[in-house]
């Protein structure tokens, strides 16, 4: 706040601005007309003095920017005394503050005026008298006058300003006004700067159109500085292919331009898109200091570029004598300059001043970085469709080619199934006929040959069938057909397979069934099983037949059976060669063989215990190796008792009846989201819950499934835990942490060999090993479906 004798400048309601503008009346029809100061020249102008101009009438029609950005005055003059008072609505959020101005100084007073006096009535004389001092009674009796009505605007009944008038201030016997406080003035201008900051956040949030947000900014901030000129300069980037390539310093083209502007006094030149180039400064320094938060106030310009002439002559082409500069920062980068001038006269910017316009910088660079994130948003959205169908064509193209190599393998397989079986059956009947023949004519290395190669083509056969079988449980189309059996014929029939094996090799066989705890020859009639009979007998001929492969003559080979909590144990003790403690775990591994002697000795495709692992697991059970190199190998099955099959040949429809009997408990249709990357596991498992009529939604990996899952928001989420654990892990912890689908059940398909994780084991409702057994597999869904109850 300026000193009373000079200008006051400040920030008031509505009503105090008609209270002040009152006094301006009273001053010239109570004091100066009729009390102690006779036969002076009163004159009071008004915006009201130029309405003939705006209606057309009179001589001179004066310019519309002159009129338009006329702030509401009242001037008083008189031969003693003179006054200015202005007004100006703050902002059009809150069209009841206003900023309020008043001067004595008769230097401002003149500058004000004299575009005006053309344009006023005849009637209406002025003096010019650019060196008028006030009255100091007068002064001091309007001032007091003032600070009361700028501290306590008096109302009438009616509602109208009250005033007193200043002979009655003078002969009353009352105690003296106090003054406002430069407190209350400063509160006062505070809350104006925050209706200001206010009415700019409202437009941020109001409107997404960058330039009408920083045009009405301008304006209003104009308006409430009393600033001549308010400008935003930006800065131009360089751009690559159409986009700006970065926002520092190197990236700056040196051009920048004024990029929007507001006017605040008639007749001054626009400087609306004038550009200015680095001739006159650092450019590199002063980047870093405004990037840096740097505020540049200058009072007045000829002082400060008094050495700097090509910066005077810069500053003289735009007319100004003052101006405040405060950088718009945008995310750590320079973006542009917020800049008032004042250009008719010097002027004292105060710290006030700056702090309000870098508040407002502040918001603008808010507006600005909401405005790229809005259009790199929309960039984004519009280029989204052309990614989605190029990435759709390389998924069908990944899928193509996942079908084509799944077609070479199945042709492969049928290959190997037809077109190799074909001749080899060939191979081993005319063989075996003539091994059986008395051919008298051949020769004993003959016999040989031909004994050679009809085992041979025994060895071709039982390796084709490893392969095949291996197959179809490495894609789950293998499952089990269980019904109850005597444990004692799938070993009858194994042994008689594997005696001529076992004779030719001088290996003893001995079949023991344990019942009771006593020991006997074959005599389990009593001991019942429930499983899959075939599965059982292939399990038994691969231990049987590999125990017999590494057995050597005159050796003894034992097959031990017995029931142990409703769970059936095979035990194969041979007196062979022995594996040693560190090779154990490798005896399971599919393609491998303990090491290269054994593979040219006694040959194969280490397939065979690998199929017997899988069909163990199969059957929910185990399978152990003891072993003592050079005495020979103890081989432990157990496998649990199977539920019993519905009587029907048909196990889609069997799935039916399990699944839906209870229509309460599984609605239709209940949504299943698969995730699994082998093709064939997938299509076998896709096929089961599509013919028991479940919605099945089948995604190829984990790794970018959360939002297609959140989006179909599924009863049941079928997942592989061999594939990519961190991932998979990654994406279970995800949904149990979600707020929209963390109650979904999961279904993990694992292998007895996988270390599940701690992840795994917390969120995971329940394991399906690798072995898809159809039956067991639909009997899991539904229960636990029927624990999540009837969806909405």
């Amino acid at each position: 706040m300026s000193n009373l004798t000079s200008t006051i400048r400040g920030y008031y309601p509505l009503n105090t601005f008609k209270t002040v503008r009152d006094l301006w009346h009273q001053m010239a029809a109570e004091i100066l007309g009729n009390r102690g100061y006779p036969n002076q020249n009163v004159r009071v102008v008004t915006n009201a003095d130029f309405s003939w101009a705006y209606s057309g009438a009179g001589k001179f029609d004066p310019p519309v920017a002159t009129l338009e950005h006329l702030p509401q005055f009242s001037l008083l003059q008189s031969d003693k005394f003179q006054a200015l008072l202005t007004g100006s609505v703050v902002s059009p959020a809150n069209s009841q503050q206003m900023a309020i101005e008043i001067t004595f100084v008769s230097g401002e007073i003149d500058r004000f005026i004299g575009p005006l006096i053309p344009y006023l009535p005849s009637t209406v004389k002025l003096i010019a008298a650019p060196d008028f001092a006030n009255d100091s009674y007068l002064q001091s009796c309007f001032t007091q006058l003032l600070l009361n009505a700028l501290a306590q605007p008096l109302l009438c009944d009616d509602g109208l300003p009250a005033t007193r008038s200043i002979a009655a201030q003078n002969h009353a016997n009352v105690a003296p006004i106090e003054k406002i406080s430069p407190q209350e003035l400063d509160l006062q201008q505070q809350v104006a700067q925050a209706d200001l900051l206010n009415y700019i956040i409202t437009q941020i949030h109001q409107t997404l159109d960058l330039p009408i947000i920083l045009q009405a900014a301008v304006e209003q901030v104009q308006t409430f500085l009393h600033a001549d000129r308010l400008i935003i300069y930006q800065f131009e980037f360089a751009k690559i292919d159409g986009k700006v390539s970065g926002k520092g310093f190197d990236d700056y083209n040196g051009v920048g331009r004024v990029a929007y502007e507001s006017i605040g006094i008639a007749n001054l030149q626009s400087v609306l898109d004038v550009t200015e180039h680095q001739d006159c400064f650092d450019a590199r320094q002063l980047w870093h200091n405004y990037r840096d938060g740097m505020t540049k106030s200058i009072d007045r310009v000829d002082l400060e570029y008094a050495r700097n002439q090509c910066m005077l002559d810069l500053m003289k082409r735009s007319q100004i004598e003052s101006k405040l500069v405060v950088p718009i920062v945008v995310n750590s980068e320079l973006w542009g300059l917020l800049i008032a001038h004042q250009c008719q006269s010097p002027r004292e910017w105060q710290v006030q001043e700056t702090q309000f316009l870098q508040k407002v910088a502040e918001h603008l660079a808010l507006a600005i970085n909401q405005s790229e994130l809005y259009s790199a948003s929309l960039w984004y959205t519009q280029n989204l469709e052309q990614r989605v169908n190029e990435r759709t064509r390389e998924l069908r193209d990944a899928v193509l080619v996942a079908q084509t190599a799944n077609q070479s393998k199945t042709e492969f397989l049928a290959l190997l199934s037809h077109e190799l079986r074909t001749p080899l059956t060939s191979i081993l009947g005319l063989s075996a006929t003539l091994l059986r023949l008395p051919l008298t004519n051949l020769t004993d290395r003959q016999q040989k040959y031909l004994q050679i190669i009809h085992n041979s083509g025994e060895n071709l056969s039982e390796l084709i069938d490893d392969i095949l079988d291996f197959y179809k449980l490495e894609v789950g189309k293998t499952f089990l057909k269980v019904s109850e059996f005597s444990l004692s014929k799938p070993i009858e029939q194994v042994v008689e397979i594997v005696r001529a094996k076992a004779e030719y090799g001088k290996i003893a066989l001995e079949v023991q069934t344990i019942s009771n705890g006593n020991v006997s020859q074959l005599n389990g009639r009593d001991l019942r099983f429930r499983g899959d009979p075939k599965r059982v007998r292939q399990i038994l001929l691969n231990i049987l037949t590999n125990a017999i492969k590494f057995t050597p003559e005159h050796g003894t080979v034992i097959i031990r059976t017995w029931l142990e909590d409703s769970a059936a144990v095979f035990e194969v003790e041979d007196s062979g060669i022995g594996i040693e403690a560190e090779q154990i775990p490798r005896l399971f591994k599919k393609f491998q063989q303990l090491n290269s002697e054994y593979d040219r000795d006694y040959g194969g495709m280490g397939l065979g215990l690998a199929i017997t692992q899988q069909l163990v697991e199969l059957h929910g059970g185990s399978i152990e190796v003891d072993s003592i190199v050079g005495s020979g190998s103890t081989f432990t099955v157990r496998l649990a008792a199977q539920p019993l099959q519905l009587p029907t040949n048909d196990w889609v429809q069997m799935d039916r009846q399990l699944v839906f009997r209870d229509p309460e408990l599984n609605p239709i249709p209940t949504r299943i989201v698969l995730i699994e990357q082998d093709e064939d596991l997938a299509n076998f498992i896709c096929d089961i819950l599509t013919a028991a009529r479940y919605q099945v939604t089948w995604l190829l990996s984990a790794e970018s499934s959360f939002r297609q899952i959140s989006m179909f928001e599924p009863d049941l989420l079928i997942v592989n835990l061999t594939q990519h654990a961190d991932i998979v892990d990654r994406l279970i912890g995800n949904i149990r942490m979600s707020s929209k689908i963390s109650e979904i059940k999961i279904l993990a398909i694992a292998t007895k060999e996988d270390t599940i994780s701690p992840i795994s084991k917390q969120y995971v409702d329940d394991y399906l090993w690798l072995q898809v057994n159809p039956e067991q597999l639909l009997r899991q869904i539904t229960k636990l479906l029927s624990s999540i109850g009837v969806r909405e």
